[in-house]
């Protein structure tokens, strides 16, 4: 019997490739992790929340991210899709921008997932405000 027909070495090549194969299952994003997907985002700007539904793509030229306010007030502006995004793994960035009477305002957008949640900022004038949000799952 040949040494690379013996049974011991075929169980040490198994569980060899076995473990390049998790090694690389695990270093590789996991897409819960990823940014993409249906979210309730909540900008905490004191004691004034806004929250919003947030759908974020994987589209044929890269991302697209669009919100919409959850019961805005009479008269709230509604920022436009999200422009420059960057998802890269559980890191995520996007840029918004809201007309205003007094011209157009650009609101940048960052964070981290972990699991069903993300924590992050948004970026308003040079004011950072505290921005979480939770995965929506179907049904919900």
């Amino acid at each position: 019997m040949s040494a690379s027909s013996h049974p011991s070495s075929r169980v040490r090549r198994g569980v060899a490739a076995l473990g390049l194969i998790l090694a690389a299952a695990l270093s590789s994003p996991a897409f819960a992790q990823s940014f993409v997907g249906d979210w309730k985002a909540t900008a905490h700007a004191g004691a004034v929340e806004a929250s919003e539904t947030v759908h974020a793509v994987k589209a044929s030229d890269g991302y697209a991210v669009t919100a919409k306010l959850i019961d805005p007030a009479p008269g709230a502006l509604e920022a436009g899709p999200g422009t420059d995004i960057v998802i890269d793994g559980d890191k995520f960035s996007y840029h918004r921008t809201v007309t205003t009477p007094n011209g157009a305002l650009q609101i940048t957008y960052s964070g981290v997932v972990t699991g069903d949640t993300f924590a992050g900022e948004v970026d308003l004038l040079g004011n950072k405000i505290p921005y979480t949000g939770v995965r929506i799952k179907g049904g919900q």
